[in-house]
Order: structure tokens, then sequence, then C-alpha cells
């Protein structure tokens, strides 16, 4: 079973969601969407918190959410043995209950066009973990939300 809660970005106390949050601000200012066919990928994604942290950023072209595609999965993840999800689509992940709760998660970013964020706690692969996460949606030429840059802090492991 997985439980989320939606937080406040003020609530975010971890200082790598914390600095990436501020990036973010400083690219787009607030309430606007970082526009990622002007800027790429650079100055949001290259930054070492999320290159190095638990991260991912997912590509939402498809119709379907369980068709999303991992476009980036960060090192520090160290759930389901290690997995590699990298071109792998949402409904390749092992466990169905947890696919749900972040594709439920996925399309509220979508729906707000500006970052989320959450806790989530659950039983991740046989590992009880709880995290923050925050999700940053990225727009195309179209002003199409096309990918979205997720960055989590763990807060309890078991």
């Amino acid at each position: 079973m997985v439980r989320v809660e939606h937080i406040g970005l003020a609530e975010i106390q971890d200082p790598k969601l914390g600095d990436a949050l501020e990036r973010w601000y400083q690219l787009c200012g607030q309430g606007a969407l970082y526009r990622r066919e002007e800027l790429g990928f650079g100055p949001l994604v290259g930054a070492p918190e999320i290159l190095n942290g638990r991260s991912s950023v997912v590509a939402t072209d498809a119709d379907d959410p369980m068709n999303y595609v991992f476009a980036f999965f960060g090192g520090d993840f160290n759930v389901y043995d290690n997995s590699n999800f990298v071109a792998r689509r949402m409904h390749e992940l092992p466990d169905k209950d947890v696919v749900q709760v972040i594709v439920t998660c996925f399309q509220e970013a979508m729906a707000a066009r500006e970052p989320l964020a959450h806790r989530i706690i659950g039983n991740f692969g046989g590992i009880d973990l709880s995290y923050n996460r925050i999700i940053f949606p990225t727009v195309n030429k179209l002003d199409k939300i096309d990918r979205l840059v997720t960055l989590s802090a763990e807060i309890e492991r078991a």
C-alpha cells in the first residue's frame, strides 16, 4: 500500500529540493512554466542535485499515462534491486499499485501546470520508504506539457 500526502512547496525542508525549486523560479518566474524547447534541459536538469539525486525525467507525449517513458533516471535510486528504468514505460514498473499512485501525481502536476510537492509513504520492492518529491512540468513549442522532471528526497527507510 502506498499513501500520498499533498504538501505545500513551502513545507519542503530538504536543501536539494529547495535549491531546485529556487532555480525553477529563477528560470521561469512565479507561475510560469519551463520551456524545454527554448532552454533544453541544461539549466534545470544539469544541476548536481538532480543529476546525482533520486530523480527522473518522464516523457508525457503518449496519450495513455501507462505509456509515459522514463527518459532519465537518477543514480541514487536503490529500490527494485537498483533497476534502471531508462527507456521503459510506466506499465513496466514492477508494482502496479505504485504505478497508479505515480500516474495520479503526474496527472495532477500536468493539470496544475506548475511544480507540485507530495510526500510518498509505502513499500517499494520490499523496502518501507517515505520521501518528499517535487514534480516540475516542462512545455514544448505548442505549450503542451511534454516532460515531467521529478526530484525526490528520502525521509526514512526501514
